[in-house]
C-alpha cells in the first residue's frame, strides 16, 4: 500500500499527541490557534485547604487533537510544544470516538477534580516538602487540632517517629480511572 493510499484512508478524527517535556499547556494553546483543529487536554486538580489548586495533565506528556491529518499533519507535527504524533508504522493512530466521549464525560470542562482521602493510622505516606522530601513512612497518630500527623520513619536504620504538617505529606487520592 502506497503512502497516498494510506492518506486516503485517513479522516478527520481524534489523535494522541506527545508533548515536549512539561509543555502540554503550550502545545494546547498553540494548536488552539490553528483553524479546523480542536484540542482536548484533560487535567486534574486536587482541591487543597489553603494553597491554590494547580491543574495538572491527566496523562502527563500527552494531549488530544481532532483534525484532518491529510490537511493538517505538518502544522500539528511542527506546532510549538509538540514532540510527535503517536503513530503505528508511520501512520497516525486515531483514537476511538468512544474513548474521547468517555474522557469528555468524566471531565466535561477539561478539568477533573480528584478528592484527597484523609490520612488514616497505618497508611503509608510520602513526604512531598521539607527537609525529608521523598522519604516514606507510616502514619502512627493523627493530630487534627493542629493539622499534623505523626509518622514513623526509618532514619539511619532506626525507627523514628516525627510530627509533620499534613500539607507536607502526599494524600492518597481516588483516581477517576482506577478500578478500585
Amino acid at each position: 500500500m502506497s503512502q497516498k493510499d494510506c492518506l486516503d484512508d485517513w479522516a478527520v478524527g481524534w489523535y494522541c499527541l506527545r508533548a515536549k517535556p512539561r509543555m502540554e499547556n503550550v502545545a494546547s494553546a498553540t494548536l488552539s490557534t490553528l483553524d479546523s483543529i480542536e484540542v482536548f487536554l484533560p487535567r486534574t486538580i486536587r482541591p487543597q485547604k489553603a494553597s491554590p489548586t494547580v491543574a495538572r495533565p491527566l496523562f502527563p506528556g500527552y494531549l488530544f487533537a481532532r483534525f484532518d491529518p491529510v490537511v493538517h499533519l505538518r502544522n500539528v507535527h511542527f506546532a510549538r510544544g509538540i514532540a510527535y504524533i503517536v503513530r503505528r508504522k508511520e501512520v497516525p493512530v486515531p483514537i476511538p470516538p468512544k474513548v474521547m466521549i468517555e474522557l469528555r464525560l468524566i471531565s466535561p470542562d477539561g478539568i477533573l477534580e480528584i478528592p484527597d482521602h484523609p490520612h488514616k493510622v497505618g497508611d503509608g505516606v510520602q513526604i512531598i516538602a521539607g527537609l525529608f522530601k521523598g522519604g516514606e513512612g507510616k502514619v502512627t497518630q493523627l493530630i487534627p487540632a493542629r493539622e499534623r500527623v505523626k509518622v514513623l520513619f526509618e532514619i539511619l536504620g532506626q525507627p523514628t517517629e516525627m510530627e509533620i504538617d499534613e500539607n507536607s505529606l502526599d494524600f492518597p487520592s481516588a483516581h477517576p480511572l482506577s478500578t478500585g
